[in-house]
């Protein structure tokens, strides 16, 4: 419980924060904050948090798994060994055949690599962050129901390491957050406060030091730069819209158009993804296309603003009606955290793994930074049915024996 509250309100309440942050130079980019931003932020928040907790009322949120002597250690064993076998097959592919290699070495910048990946980069998200979040939740969840030998804890802490390392590896240092934020979820009850408080600073420092390597940024530099990142960097690009639609933007439902993903929204409007007009369909490059000095960047892609879910909400809804997206986003968030709870149960481990991956990759992050067509987009839905099949496999009776 504690796990999934305490990242619910992180992702809300950082860029919050950046409003206290927020320095003369991104004002001059994006526009001021006036004292109505600060008390419509807040209020936003009130209604999320209000209405998660309504929802949740009389919910058991102290459910969890406990140990089943019907499951027996040779399958459970076999499935740490499928889990390991799954995730050397993707760090296999993330660093050679999709090249991110070439990030390590500091060939590539991150962005660019993004722009270079061509049709197989639609399946990069699934090998990097879905299908390693999906086997470490489903991992955790065996090692819970079985007798929890040292065995089972030693391939279960290879398999942490594993998804990890595949996260950090991207460069990318949200990656690694969101694949350890889905299996925390399941070893909440395992994790006393000042261990996650300890894992939490081990974090920090995880994600300076690959602010360090791949940005090249001096360590004291880097974090600060986590810090900024997570606070007024994210809010730079909602204080963008506030300023810049104040009423909410023209043909602002385009942006819904996103949920069918770049190509085929392309294919669909005629719009090229690199033009100015396809900008209508995804806010975080347009915002970034209009108050940032990187334009060109912006139009390939290479480069996009965060844009908070209030962001969102003021995008589609104005400033003085953004109330309805506070309401939609509660709602949202708290079906989803009750869906989650109803499905911890022996007989749905595949269901609740899938909940999970769906709630702290999907639904969370769009909170600090995402569009809602990301909830029920078509490459959601493809990387969710893939890590489906993939979870099938894996917990399907095909024995693998040894793998120590």
């Amino acid at each position: 419980m504690k796990i999934i509250f305490g990242f619910l309100s992180l992702y809300l309440i950082m860029p919050y924060l950046g409003l206290f942050t927020f320095s003369e130079h991104e004002k001059n980019l994006f526009g001021d904050i006036d004292n109505y931003f600060i008390v419509s932020y807040t209020i936003h928040l009130l209604i999320i948090f209000m209405l998660v907790l309504i929802i949740l009322y009389k919910t058991n949120l102290k459910k969890d798994y406990i140990s089943q002597k019907f499951i027996s250690n040779k399958k459970i064993n076999s499935i740490f060994n499928k889990s390991i076998l799954f995730l050397i097959i993707a760090l296999f592919f993330q660093l050679f055949v999709y090249g991110g290699i070439n990030i390590l070495l500091g060939k590539i910048g991150r962005g660019d690599f993004r722009t270079t990946l061509g049709f197989l980069g639609f399946f990069y998200n699934f090998f990097t962050m879905f299908l390693p979040a999906g086997i470490i939740v489903i991992s955790s969840i065996y090692y819970k129901i079985s007798n929890r030998q040292k065995l089972f804890k030693r391939k279960l802490f290879i398999i942490y390491f594993l998804g990890l390392l595949i996260g950090v590896l991207t460069g990318f240092k949200f990656t690694a957050l969101l694949i350890l934020s889905a299996g925390l979820v399941q070893v909440d009850r395992f994790i006393k406060m000042k261990y996650l408080i300890t894992l939490g600073i081990f974090f920090l420092f995880l994600m300076s030091f690959s602010a360090y390597y791949f940005m090249r940024l001096e360590p004291e530099v880097a974090l600060q730069y986590i810090f900024a990142r997570a606070t007024s960097v994210a809010l730079e690009g909602t204080v963008g819209i506030w300023n810049l639609f104040p009423d909410g933007g023209t043909d602002s439902w385009m942006a819904l158009m996103y949920a069918f993903g770049n190509k085929i929204s392309s294919l669909l409007t005629g719009y090229n993804t690199d033009s100015i007009d396809f900008l209508k369909i995804n806010i975080t490059r347009l915002i970034g296309y209009l108050t940032y000095p990187k334009a060109n960047e912006a139009l390939s892609g290479a480069f996009n603003l965060t844009v908070t879910n209030f962001g969102e909400g003021v995008y589609y809804f104005g400033k003085y009606y953004y109330f309805i997206f506070s309401i939609i986003t509660g709602l949202i968030l708290g079906i989803t955290i009750k869906i989650y709870y109803k499905t911890i149960d022996v007989n749905s481990i595949i269901k609740n793994t899938m909940l999970t991956i769906y709630m702290m990759l999907v639904v969370f992050p769009w909170l600090m930074g995402g569009v809602i067509g990301n909830l029920f987009g078509i490459p959601t839905f493809i990387y969710m049915l893939l890590l489906y099949l993939s979870l099938k496999l894996i917990n399907s009776n095909i024995i693998i024996r040894k793998l120590n």
